[in-house]
């Protein structure tokens, strides 16, 4: 059962995703801001990260860079409104696998987050065509 982590500061939207997620039997953590995120990922094993951006404590841009810097290869989604796919082509060497903009919904989530684990992080929803050739 791939493992992961949901880093969201919204506790209605957390909840929401982590019951998608889990229905859909993935096994999920969550951390409701970017330095708490930081620090499970340091602890435990995840097979994705799926972040907001507007956190309090760390963004979601900069726990990417953190988590690159650090040598960790995990596929990384952005699900934020404050983040979009234009943005993510700014930083091609965080390689981001997918940009999903809010709102959205559930069907097109579950696809992005299976999308992102099927490609080991190379897979880009529709909504974020971040080619790196």
């Amino acid at each position: 059962m791939p493992r992961i982590l949901l880093a969201e500061d919204d506790p209605i939207i957390c909840r929401l995703l982590s019951d998608i997620l889990e229905d859909d039997h993935f096994a999920v953590d969550v951390a409701f801001d970017g330095e708490k995120a930081w620090e499970a990922l340091n602890h435990n094993h995840y097979d994705l990260l799926v972040t907001d951006n507007q956190m309090p404590h760390l963004t979601g841009l900069q726990l990417i860079e953190r988590i690159r810097k650090a040598g960790m290869s995990l596929p990384i989604v952005v699900a934020s409104g404050s983040f979009s796919p234009e943005s993510a082509r700014r930083y091609p060497h965080l390689r981001i696998a997918a940009v999903i903009p809010k709102p959205f919904g559930n069907v097109e989530f579950l696809d992005t987050v299976r999308n992102a684990l099927s490609a080991g992080g190379e897979a880009i929803t529709k909504h974020a065509p971040l080619n790196r050739s």
